[in-house]
């Protein structure tokens, strides 16, 4: 288990990646896998910025690569959205992250909610 400086350190790189306005379009662009040329053209954004962002979003679990190898001998590499949903709770001393992975039911996610309501009482 890591160190609370590794937790505050990967919640803030969560938080940092979450406020960009370029990883969020990239992740809500990523309902299916998408190459990197694709997420540039459906974003509008340069090559560069484009591995920068999903290199950012790949180090938060936001977004995970498939690296493919074609007949032809070159490779393919497909992101996707590793999470549907985040959930921070900023109470007390100990600020606990929640990254849905899978789409939750409605009963899923009132399960969870009540879940951190009894940890609060």
């Amino acid at each position: 288990m890591g160190t609370s400086t590794d937790r505050d350190d990967a919640l803030q790189q969560l938080l940092d990646a979450l406020g960009d306005p370029d990883c969020r379009r990239i992740v809500q662009e990523l309902d299916e896998p998408m190459t990197a040329k694709e997420l540039m053209d459906a974003c509008d954004l340069s090559q560069t910025t484009t591995y920068r962002k999903l290199d950012r979003l790949s180090d938060t679990s936001l977004v995970v690569a498939d690296t493919e190898l074609r007949t032809d001998g070159h490779h393919t590499t497909r992101y996707e959205r590793a999470i549907e949903g985040v959930f921070v709770d900023l109470a007390g001393d100990d600020h606990e992250v929640t990254l849905v992975e899978g789409e939750e039911s409605p009963d899923q996610a009132l399960a969870r909610l009540w879940s951190q309501v009894g940890d609060e009482l």
